[in-house]
């Protein structure tokens, strides 16, 4: 009965037994699935002398791609948010093209008009 209303709760509530371990596979893929979503995609290219923060993304981040290049070290993956603000400097890609797709967007909002209950886009 437990294990049926665990699974149709909508928070990350699991049912695990004590004495079997039954369920500890469930916990798992849960806690997995509630810390990737405080990561955030990046891609990077971090000079050889820093090899503190490479150590630190191979601690605290998710790396799908890593490649070793003349400049430095590539990374593509996923690391947390103060990680990547941090190292926002070293960005080659990903974080760099929504806000480029933000300002675009920006720019086609009149301001003035929407502040005078007359907005539309422009042309």
């Amino acid at each position: 009965m437990l294990k049926y209303e665990a699974a149709c709760s909508d928070d990350f509530s699991v049912a695990i037994s004590s004495l079997t371990g039954d369920g500890l596979s469930d916990f798992v893929a849960v806690v997995e699935d509630a810390l990737s979503d405080l990561l955030v995609p990046v891609e990077l290219e971090l000079p050889y002398s820093c090899g503190n923060e490479v150590n630190l993304i191979h601690e605290v981040g998710s790396i799908e791609v890593i490649d070793y290049r003349e400049k430095g070290t590539y990374f593509m993956g996923r690391i947390p948010r103060s990680l990547a603000m941090k190292l926002e400097k070293y960005s080659i890609g990903t974080t760099n093209g929504e806000d480029a797709d933000a300002k675009e967007a920006e720019d086609e909002i009149d301001w003035t008009a929407l502040g005078k209950g007359r907005h539309a886009k422009k042309a």
